[in-house]
C-alpha cells in the first residue's frame, strides 16, 4: 500500500470504531448506513438487509464477468464494554505506537475495513473481476448469528463459489474451525429456611460438585490431534438460589465445548450426563441436561482451487483450525462452500479491555485481499 492508501484505510477504521455497535442491543443500522454511503461514494452498489428494528446487515456488490461470486464476510457488531476496565477511550480509535485502540479493532472492524478497502482498490483500478465480488457484512454475529441466517434466507450465498471470512487470525490463514456446543446442566433440590439447611437439599452444592467432576472428566476424555488440536471445555456460567436465607432448590451450570469432531460432540454430551448422574446419585438431587446451542465443526479441502490460489497469491502461512466460531458455522453447513478465515488482528485481544489492532497487520491484510481479488 502507498502511504496515502494507509492513511485512508486508517481513517476508515477509525470512523468504524467511532460508531458504537455493541451487541446487545445491536443498533447496527448506524454503522450499516455509514458503510452503504462509503461504498456508494466509491461507486460500489450496496443494500441494507433488514433484521429487526434498528438492526440491518449490508451487502455490497461488484459485478464480474461471471454471476457466480466470491464473498467476503465479516460482522459489524461488537461485544459490550465495561468502561471502568478500559484505560483508553473505547470508541475514539486513538493510535499509539502503531496500534489503534478501541472496541472492535481486532474483532472485527479491522477485518471490515480490510474488506471494504480491498474492494475500493479493485474498483479504483477499473478491474472487472472474473467472479462477481460480494461483501456480506452481518449484524448480530456476537449473539445469535441471525444476520448470517437472514443472508442465507435471502439467497446471498446461492451463487458463492468461495468465501473469505476476515476474522482476526494473527496473519495466518485457516481452513477450518471448531464446533460450538453449549450444554446446560440443571440440578433440582429442595428449598428450606436458611436457618434449617438440614431440612432442604442444596442444589448449589450439587452444581459445585458437578463443576469439579465434569472438568476432571473433560481433562481425561479429549485427546489432542496433530492438526485439529483438542476439544476444549469452558465452564462459562453458574447460577442458582433465590436469596441468601433460602436453601437453593435450583442451580444451573452452562458449559461451552469447542469440539473438533462429531465424535467429540457425542463424548462431550456423554461426559456431562455421566458427571451429572454421579452427582445426582450422591446428593439425591434430580439432574437433567439440555443442549441450547450447536454449530458443527467446519473444514475446507486444502487442495481446492480457490484456497490454493489464495495461499499462492498472498504467501500467508497456514494455521490448523481456529478455536472460535464465525458466521461460517452458520453458512458452510447449508451451502458447503470452500472457505478460508483470514484477517488482521488477533483473537487474543477480542472481547478484552483496551482491545487494539496493529496497523501493519491491517495494511498487510488489505494488500493480501487485494492481491487475491485483483490478480
Amino acid at each position: 500500500m502507498t502511504s496515502e492508501e494507509k492513511l485512508e484505510v486508517t481513517e476508515l477504521l477509525k470512523q468504524l470504531i467511532n460508531i458504537e455497535s455493541t451487541n446487545p442491543p445491536g443498533n447496527e443500522n448506524k454503522i450499516a448506513n455509514f458503510i452503504k454511503n462509503y461504498l456508494s461514494k466509491n461507486k460500489i452498489s450496496a443494500e441494507l438487509v433488514y433484521l429487526a428494528k434498528n438492526r440491518s446487515s449490508i451487502v455490497g456488490r461488484i459485478d464480474g464477468v461471471s454471476k457466480s461470486n466470491i464473498a467476503l464476510c465479516g460482522h459489524i457488531d461488537t461485544v459490550r464494554i465495561d468502561k471502568n476496565k478500559w484505560s483508553k477511550p473505547p470508541f475514539d480509535g486513538i493510535i499509539e505506537n502503531g496500534k489503534m485502540y478501541g472496541r472492535g479493532t481486532s474483532d472485527m472492524k479491522g477485518g471490515i475495513a480490510a474488506i471494504l478497502y480491498s474492494a475500493i482498490l479493485l474498483k479504483r483500478n477499473n478491474i472487472v473481476p472474473d467472479k462477481t465480488i460480494i461483501l456480506a457484512l452481518t449484524a448480530d454475529e456476537e449473539q445469535k448469528y441471525s444476520g448470517a441466517k437472514k443472508l442465507l434466507e435471502t439467497g446471498c450465498f446461492d451463487e458463492t463459489e468461495f468465501l473469505i471470512i476476515a476474522e482476526p487470525t494473527d496473519s495466518k490463514v485457516y481452513i477450518g474451525e471448531k464446533g460450538e456446543l453449549w450444554i446446560k446442566a440443571i440440578f433440582y433440590g429442595k428449598a428450606a429456611h436458611g436457618s434449617t439447611p438440614e431440612l432442604g437439599n442444596n442444589a448449589i452444592t450439587a452444581g459445585s460438585k458437578f463443576v469439579l467432576h465434569v472438568r476432571e472428566l473433560s481433562n481425561k476424555t479429549f485427546e489432542k490431534h496433530s492438526y485439529f488440536g483438542k476439544t476444549s471445555l469452558n465452564i462459562g456460567q453458574f447460577s442458582g438460589g433465590v436469596q441468601v436465607n433460602i436453601v437453593p432448590d435450583y442451580s444451573e451450570v452452562r458449559l461451552d465445548f469447542r469440539v473438533i469432531s462429531q465424535e467429540d460432540k457425542e463424548r462431550a454430551i456423554d461426559l456431562v450426563n455421566i458427571a451429572g448422574r454421579k452427582v445426582a446419585d450422591e446428593t439425591n438431587i434430580k439432574f437433567e441436561s439440555k443442549i441450547f446451542n450447536y454449530h458443527p465443526p467446519i473444514f475446507s479441502d486444502p487442495s481446492n482451487f480457490f484456497i490454493s490460489k489464495f495461499i499462492q497469491k498472498t504467501q500467508v502461512k497456514q494455521g490448523g483450525i481456529i478455536s472460535y466460531c464465525t458466521d461460517g458455522a452458520t453458512i458452510i453447513p447449508k451451502k458447503q462452500i470452500p472457505f478460508v478465515i483470514y484477517g488482521p488482528g488477533t483473537i487474543a485481544l477480542a472481547h478484552q479491555p483496551d482491545e487494539y489492532v496493529e496497523l501493519n497487520s491491517l495494511y498487510k491484510a488489505v494488500d493480501n485481499l487485494a492481491a487475491f481479488l485483483i490478480k
